[in-house]
């Protein structure tokens, strides 16, 4: 079993690599067996378009609102009838 040491223990460890040139793979694809290999590297389609379709609805209602906004004080602006009104404060700010 595992016995707990009060000592650090140095273990040496060695590794060796071996470099064989292969003529078959092309530069341009030499990445391709690792990125397949790796799921997270896939794109998440449904999350993009997911993003997308939450970004243009929340889009949509800001023009929306600043659409009738605008509406309406243009509408106010065109019912003054002497300088007077226009004088008066109401609208953007």
């Amino acid at each position: 079993m595992f016995q707990s040491t009060s000592k650090n223990v140095q273990i040496p460890f060695t590794y060796s690599v071996k470099f064989v040139k292969n003529n078959d793979i092309r530069w341009a694809s030499r990445w391709d067996y690792i990125l397949k290999s790796l799921p997270q590297t896939r794109i998440q389609w449904f999350s993009i378009l997911n993003s997308l379709v939450i970004v243009l609805f929340l889009s949509g209602m800001v023009a929306m609102i600043l659409l009738r906004t605008l509406h309406k004080d243009i509408a106010r602006y065109n019912q003054m009838v002497d300088a007077d009104d226009a004088q008066e404060e109401f609208g953007w700010k």
